[in-house]
């Protein structure tokens, strides 16, 4: 197979269209099964109950609720934002690093989130990818700050698109703000981690893209 080709599978975000598939793939058997509206109905598909987790022990529903979604324009909005911030990342990146900050970021944004919740006192029943999505925001700000190197011939002013374009959808989403922040920051600190304490070798060859 020509050099070329090969070069281009290995830049493919096929980690964020991975992603990007499972969750349209789930709200689409969600649908099909019932229906996204009925809060008993994605309650049962594995979302986030405060009382559920903290007091039943299902500590699986912190994984789970990262693919649910409560409509069609949540589920837009969030894999809108996701293709953005994903291609871009995963490309610059790469497909490990890419997946090891949207997990743990979304996994430990959703614990903040349910700490929070059993700290207020609070029954919240919560779901989405948007804590994961905040991992890649918080990322993509210290690659374009810090990390320059990891992001090719990224422009400042296409990172700056992309944040404005997150943010926008992150406040007007409105569901969780302390998953979006807690997501925000853990996806920042594990880029310092990955790009910066041990960070490997560069996917792309350094001659911009």
């Amino acid at each position: 197979m020509d050099r070329s080709v090969l070069w281009k599978i290995k830049l493919a975000p096929y980690i964020t269209i991975g992603l990007l598939i499972v969750n349209v793939v789930i709200f689409l058997l969600m649908e099909i099964t019932g229906s996204v509206d009925s809060d008993y109905h994605i309650f049962r598909w594995g979302a986030m109950l405060t009382s559920a987790v903290s007091e039943d022990g299902e500590y699986w529903r912190l994984f789970t609720s990262m693919f649910l979604h409560f409509s069609f324009e949540h589920l837009a909005g969030n894999m809108l934002v996701l293709f953005a911030l994903g291609t871009v990342l995963e490309k610059g990146i790469g497909h490990l690093r890419l997946a090891l900050i949207y997990f743990i970021a979304g996994l430990g944004a959703n614990v903040l989130s349910q700490i929070w919740s059993v700290r207020a006192d609070e029954e919240i029943l919560s779901a989405g990818a948007s804590g994961a999505i905040f991992g890649l925001m918080g990322a993509l700000v210290f690659a374009g700050l810090f990390a320059r190197e990891w992001m090719g011939a990224l422009s400042p002013g296409r990172i700056a698109l992309m944040l404005l374009l997150s943010l926008y959808h992150g406040v007007n989403e409105g569901i969780d703000n302390v998953a979006h922040i807690g997501g925000l920051i853990l996806g920042f600190l594990l880029a310092i981690i990955l790009l910066k304490i041990f960070p490997g070798r560069y996917l792309y060859e350094r001659r911009g893209w």
